[in-house]
């Protein structure tokens, strides 16, 4: 696996439970790791408030310092894609998977 992959995956878990601590009031918090049919997978759920996800991919959230964003932007960068459910009241998923050569 290349280096700036690594370090891609290695940053996404962070930025993720920042904004958990932060925004979310959640009790329970999964992070799943994996490697899968030729992919590197990452799942981050938390049991939160949730959030409207339109507002929170605005301009205005990234100079709020949500960052969902920059995370969004450095996956598909480096190869993979990252996807975002979040209903208010109801916590939120964040997945991101990268191809890898087996």
């Amino acid at each position: 696996m290349p280096e700036e992959l690594k370090t891609v995956i290695y940053r996404v878990p962070p930025a993720a439970l920042g904004n958990i601590v932060k925004r979310s009031k959640a009790d329970h918090v999964l992070l799943c790791h994996k490697e899968h049919g030729g992919s590197v997978q990452l799942a981050i759920e938390e049991d939160g408030r949730g959030f409207d996800l339109e507002d929170a991919l605005s301009v205005e959230a990234s100079e709020r310092g949500f960052g969902l964003g920059s995370m969004k932007e450095r996956t598909e960068l480096s190869g993979g894609s990252l996807t975002i459910e979040s209903t208010v009241g109801s916590g939120t998923v964040v997945r991101a998977s990268w191809p890898i050569d087996e």
